[in-house]
């Protein structure tokens, strides 16, 4: 009985390790305000790599702050082991976007959860990145339309530095 005892709590100590997240990623459960205010770049950008393990972007328009011209994104998935959804909320103007619901997302959730969050990319499309603040559901939104509600929303914000 003391062995299975022992070796019960050896396993749910070790489970814990293994599941426990820390601190959630940058980011994670901001309002669309408190994102925008609190992420240093913004940048409009394209997929121009998309591999098993790094999607690589070329800077497309600088929003705020200053980036490279290009950058490297290791939080991505390639679709052929996720499905891509590459939604835009209908220029993203569905209700549901703009909700609070920090599960509202263009790809699923990883399966590390939220200490392991991943997107998938699609080679040649445009995606408005939040840099330091990848762990926000709309950290990384496609754009598929110059009058995108959020990209303007964005934009607006920063210009009016709220």
């Amino acid at each position: 009985m003391k062995i299975s005892l022992y070796t019960l709590i050896f396993l749910t100590l070790l489970s814990l390790g293994v599941n426990a997240c820390p601190a959630p990623p940058p980011g994670y459960g901001l309002t669309h305000s408190q994102l925008i205010e609190q992420t240093a770049t913004i940048v409009l950008a394209q997929a121009i790599k998309v591999t098993d393990e790094v999607v690589v972007f070329e800077v497309v328009e600088n929003i705020k702050g200053d980036s490279e011209k290009e950058f490297f994104w290791r939080r991505s998935r390639i679709p052929k082991s996720v499905k891509h959804i590459s939604t835009d909320f209908n220029r993203h103007t569905e209700p549901s976007f703009w909700s609070n619901a920090p599960l509202v997302r263009r790809s699923p959730i990883s399966k590390g959860g939220i200490c392991n969050i991943a997107f998938t990319y699609e080679l040649g499309e445009v995606y408005l990145v939040f840099r330091e603040s990848w762990g926000h559901a709309h950290s990384n939104e496609i754009i598929k339309a110059e009058d995108d509600k959020w990209l303007a929303y964005v934009k607006e914000s920063v210009a009016s530095g709220s």
